[in-house]
């Protein structure tokens, strides 16, 4: 939420930090073996060689099994990566070295980045008793509570952690949900519309204010619930988006657009039972809306029904054939079942539908790199045009890269993999294609130099088990 998912994983997670300068200035006397591992650990966090890191901080933890130290901070290292069950683990061992406080406050982010709410607010709320007036718990709570859809207590949490003064940042992320949270909270809508502006400029959040000014200038409260419903489902703030969209509902209950909004948030939400069952309500309120048959359409193909989402899909384009998102999702349903000459026929008919929109480009490209399919004779054209749509996309050059590297073509591919560097330093797989051409080229080195990178910056677990693999076949 918030757009912060990464600084809210770091947050609270800074009191390992202050022991590891206590221990590193000499005011506690620990082996020499065990300092130096954590200082090597240290630096190699610091550069984000996160391998590395955990590498040195489980030779600390063998040279002092009993310090929780080194699980702390492994633990702050992996969910960093996105690494949830490795996470839960580092912390469990810190909790039961005597971690305390912190140990807790990740041990509940371990359990919210798996989506497990409910385990990270019953870990939270135990974490509760032991510093009361911890505003980061504060926060922690009233996140986890909106993701379960608890506003009321949500609130109250960031009223609390409000009134505790606390540093600028937890102000700023305090004043920000509060303002997503009070947006026409109650029956005298204008003064919490007011009152949530008021807090959304004071966290410094000038383009969700911005969405709520719009909002209020809308005359139907119904399109004005759809409006923010949207605004949130565009940020992936899920549990909000449905709040507003089910907010419309309520207002309109003939608002098609609503429940498509509403079915489609809660696939999102993985409720994809209920998802369809709105979805289905949507379609008998206007049978001629083509966003319902392209929500609908992508549900069945998701949970398997591929033949009644191309039905469906196909429905929408009798209504509507010169859309583009639909002519994409039907690619994605031939995709699906390997037919790709189809699939490439209806990705190219998105894009003659959409020729400025560098998104259905590049949905292009990446179907032919995907599956190394017509590489030289389409693939590389649609690469290359998709960079000529989107220059400043790292992305795009990626693709470019390795559509390159695929068509046999080494050193363009590693001119344009170096560009989609210099755009995005951190792009994990930028640093795998350039490193995989690196090992083909035989330029060991510079190959585990971008693996490891690969592997460090990757959150999704993808390149980082290719990465190693490929590494560990290295000379």
């Amino acid at each position: 939420m918030l757009k912060e998912k990464r600084t809210q994983v770091g947050v609270a997670l800074k009191l390992g930090a202050v022991a590891l300068l206590v221990l590193l200035a000499g005011l506690v006397p620990y082996p020499r073996a065990f300092t130096a591992a954590l200082c090597r650990a240290e630096a190699h966090r610091a550069a984000a060689e996160y391998g590395a890191a955990l590498d040195a901080y489980r030779q600390a933890a063998e040279f002092d099994p009993r310090s929780p130290l080194p699980w702390q901070r492994a633990g702050e290292v992996l969910l960093v990566q996105h690494r949830f069950p490795e996470a839960t683990e580092a912390f469990r061992r810190a909790a039961a070295l005597g971690s305390g406080l912190p140990a807790l406050l990740g041990l509940g982010e371990s359990y919210a980045g798996r989506g497990d709410w409910a385990s990270a607010l019953q870990v939270w709320y135990h974490a509760l008793v032991l510093a009361p007036d911890d505003t980061r718990l504060h926060l922690a709570l009233a996140r986890g509570s909106v993701a379960q859809a608890q506003f009321a207590r949500a609130e109250d949490e960031l009223v609390r952690a409000l009134e505790l003064d606390p540093a600028p940042a937890a102000a700023a992320q305090a004043h920000a949900l509060l303002g997503r949270l009070l947006a026409g909270d109650d029956a005298a809508v204008e003064d919490s519309y007011a009152t949530a502006l008021d807090h959304l400029h004071r966290a410094g959040d000038s383009e969700m204010a911005a969405v709520l000014e719009s909002a209020m200038e809308e005359a139907d409260p119904s399109r004005r619930e759809l409006l923010l419903g949207a605004a949130f489902l565009r940020n992936d703030e899920l549990s909000l988006a449905r709040r507003h969209f089910q907010r419309a509902i309520s207002l309109d209950p003939a608002s098609t657009e609503a429940r498509a909004y509403l079915g489609y948030t809660l696939d999102r939400l993985g409720e994809t039972v209920r998802a369809r069952e709105v979805l289905e309500q949507a379609l008998a309120l206007d049978p001629e809306a083509p966003l319902v048959y392209f929500f609908l359409g992508s549900h069945n193909r998701q949970v398997g029904n591929v033949k009644e989402a191309q039905a469906l899909l196909w429905e929408g384009l009798l209504r509507d054939p010169d859309n583009a998102g639909l002519r994409a999702e039907m690619a994605r349903a031939f995709e699906s079942l390997s037919d790709y000459d189809a699939a490439e026929e209806w990705y190219r008919g998105a894009v003659d539908a959409a020729p400025e929109d560098a998104g259905f480009a590049l949905l292009l490209a990446q179907f032919y790199v995907d599956h190394v399919y017509r590489i030289e004779e389409a693939g590389l054209p649609a690469a290359q045009a998709a960079v000529a749509l989107a220059p400043s996309e790292a992305g795009a050059h990626d693709l470019l890269g390795w559509a390159y590297c695929l068509a046999d073509r080494p050193a363009e591919g590693e001119q344009a993999l170096l560009q989609a560097l210099a755009l995005d330093p951190q792009l994990a797989s930028a640093h795998f294609h350039l490193g995989s051409l690196y090992t083909r080229s035989g330029r060991v080195e510079l190959a585990r130099r971008h693996l490891q990178r690969a592997a460090d910056l990757d959150t999704t677990g993808y390149y980082r088990q290719r990465a190693q693999l490929l590494t560990a076949e290295l000379p």
